[in-house]
């Protein structure tokens, strides 16, 4: 599944992403500068194409990556594209041009990545996809988790406490979508709409994007309250986004704590630190979690079988947690882990 190139001869396939090779002297001095840099042909190395590192559930990956390779024995390289395309294009060829064995892949655009991806792994390199899929065959296999369904988590949430609030599932209700393109952000949309569209009571009165962040959540939410300052629930693609709700709900004087008649539902996903400070405070009443450490430990110890002869291909999906104020100190919540309270 996994050919094994060499050092230099994978140097050489990198390299004609970037540049076309005119001389065969070319390869050699690549291979050269690999052996006076410390390079062992025998080693495997990982490299690791990211788009972010603002939010904290990517500086959980990394952890757990770094703590993967430690195990495994891997040379793990990093990049980070801060979000742009042409950077992340530029990392994953400068990857394979620095010998990766394998590239794991977290894509702000699920479809803008596409070239690099196919390009890699016709250079010999494995591409595995992280936390969010690829639109390529090229793309081995994929450990993330099934963001429809966090969507249909999210939504279903939403539904249960409206029909507490009334006394039947009716309400308005606001959406703060995902960075455009991202799988991510289109797959949690879809499940809130599997979810909602089933309650005809239930008014979505405002879909923005939210960009995963939460200082333009925030701006998008306050506008959003002044024309609907009577909402009573906020769907948040994740919790970076919920921040910027919260502090937007806030800031218009319409908040109320988890509890009270008039407050406004929240909910988000991942499970950074602020999200679990919010839930424990009752600012916040939900979050789909993940463990980003682990889930990156598992890429990892994949790779590894993978290098023992294993066949691992296609989806592997990557089971979420609810967590509320009513069970965030349940031994359920315990055994799951709260990766926040690892990563300060």
């Amino acid at each position: 599944m996994n050919p094994r190139i060499t050092t230099v001869r994978r140097a050489i396939l990198g390299l004609t992403l970037v540049a076309s090779l005119t001389l065969a002297a070319a390869g050699c001095a690549s291979a050269e500068q690999n052996e006076n840099a410390g390079g062992d042909s025998d080693e495997i190395v990982v490299g690791y194409s990211g788009y972010t590192l603002t939010n904290p559930y990517f500086a959980g990956l990394v952890r757990g990556l770094e703590e993967g390779a430690d195990e495994y024995g891997f040379r793990l390289l990093q990049t980070n594209s801060n979000g742009d395309n042409n950077t992340q294009t530029s990392d994953i060829q400068n990857l394979v041009s620095q010998g990766a064995d394998y590239i794991i892949v977290s894509p702000a655009d699920a479809s803008a990545i596409v070239p690099a991806v196919n390009a890699a792994a016709d250079a010999g390199v494995t591409v595995v996809g992280i936390s969010d899929t690829i639109d390529s065959d090229a793309v081995t296999f994929t450990v993330a988790m099934d963001h429809v369904t966090i969507g249909e988590q999210s939504a279903q949430g939403i539904v249960d406490f409206l029909t507490e609030k009334y006394g039947e599932p009716k309400g308005k209700v606001v959406e703060m979508q995902g960075i455009a393109g991202s799988a991510a952000g289109s797959d949690r949309t879809a499940g809130f709409d599997n979810i909602i569209s089933e309650y005809p009571g239930i008014e979505v009165v405002a879909r923005v994007d939210g960009g995963f962040d939460t200082d333009k959540t925030f701006q998008q939410m306050s506008t959003i309250l002044q024309a609907h300052s009577d909402i009573d629930a906020v769907m948040n693609a994740n919790d970076s986004e919920a921040q910027g709700s919260t502090k937007a709900i806030e800031a218009a004087g319409l908040f109320k704590p988890v509890g009270d008649p008039d407050h406004i539902f929240v909910t988000g996903n991942d499970a950074p630190a602020p999200a679990i400070a919010d839930i424990r405070a009752n600012r916040q009443d939900m979050t789909v979690a993940s463990n980003p450490i682990e889930l990156a430990k598992l890429v990892m110890k994949n790779i590894a079988d993978v290098e023992k002869g294993e066949k691992i291909t296609g989806f592997i999906e990557w089971p979420g947690q609810i967590i509320t104020p009513a069970n965030i100190d349940s031994a359920e919540v315990k055994e799951y882990g709260i990766w926040a309270d690892e990563v300060k």
